[in-house]
């Protein structure tokens, strides 16, 4: 059992321009998850790539929990349990929207960024792949806890650009790694404990394009004791003002003490886990 609560909020924002929203959030506090996924592809393909990446994912974990699924004994064994649930969740995801991809050949190019985080007692893991982000905010510092799968930040990690050159870059929109674009793809999995008064940030690239690191740790710093609905919405706005040339999505995650629970709750709780 967790030593803390974990409060969830999600929001997400077609932009100033786009035609439709192509980001898919989901939260589900029973499951202990956040999900963002940034959809790509024509004629509402992304939007249905995105949207599988967060249901498939959500629906697996619920089935492995519920013992409706079974994780295979030769699926990655030396991983934790929770990491290998999160990982299959994971790859069934791909598997099911790269087949819709090819289903047809409008959905041919379809593809989503997905970045979630699942909570088991005092661990966050966390699942990632394209250039959405997970940024953990600690003692009034915001650290970027994800590693962004794009051609400009393979160029940064090479030495061709600086990161600031790689924010305005042509090339920012080029990822290198993407769900259902191949029936296998790599993803990055990272674990970390967590603490009480931590908050972990999920986001699309269109909330980061349009606030910088130091103006997001700002409006957390200030925003602690703000409900956690109003601050996730209050990024989302700041951002579309700043920027809104693409859609954009959030899923802001705080860190509370554990609530003392009368002896009705923890009766309940016991036996709706029994």
């Amino acid at each position: 059992m967790s030593s803390f609560d974990i409060e969830f909020a999600a929001v997400t924002d077609i932009g100033k321009i786009r035609e439709k929203n192509e980001d898919n959030v989901l939260i589900s506090s029973d499951l202990g998850l956040g999900v963002v996924a940034d959809g790509m592809g024509g004629h509402s393909a992304g939007e249905i790539a995105s949207n599988i990446a967060v249901s498939v994912l959500a629906e697996t974990i619920r089935k492995v929990n519920n013992q409706q699924l079974k994780i295979p004994d030769n699926f990655l064994p030396k991983l934790d349990p929770v990491e290998r649930k999160l990982l299959m969740a994971a790859n069934l995801a791909n598997a099911a929207i790269y087949s819709t991809a090819q289903s047809s050949d409008i959905y041919r190019m379809m593809g989503t960024t997905l970045t979630g985080v699942l909570f088991d007692k005092d661990c966050a893991t966390a699942v990632h792949v394209g250039d959405s982000r997970l940024y953990l905010f600690r003692d009034n510092k915001i650290v970027q806890i994800t590693t962004d799968h794009s051609l400009a930040m393979e160029h940064v990690r090479r030495g061709l650009l600086t990161r600031a050159e790689a924010d305005h870059s042509k090339i920012q929109n080029v990822l290198t790694r993407a769900m259902g674009i191949k029936k296998n793809i790599e993803f990055d999995l990272l674990k970390f404990p967590v603490k009480v008064g931590d908050m972990l940030l999920l986001c699309s690239d269109g909330l980061y394009k349009g606030l910088r690191e130091c103006d997001m740790a700002a409006m957390l710093a200030q925003g602690q004791q703000t409900p956690i609905v109003k601050l996730c919405k209050q990024l989302v706005r700041v951002s579309n003002e700043n920027d809104g040339q693409d859609n954009i999505s959030a899923v802001l995650i705080k860190i509370l003490p554990a609530q003392k629970m009368s002896f009705k709750q923890r009766l309940r709780r016991f036996f709706s886990k029994a």
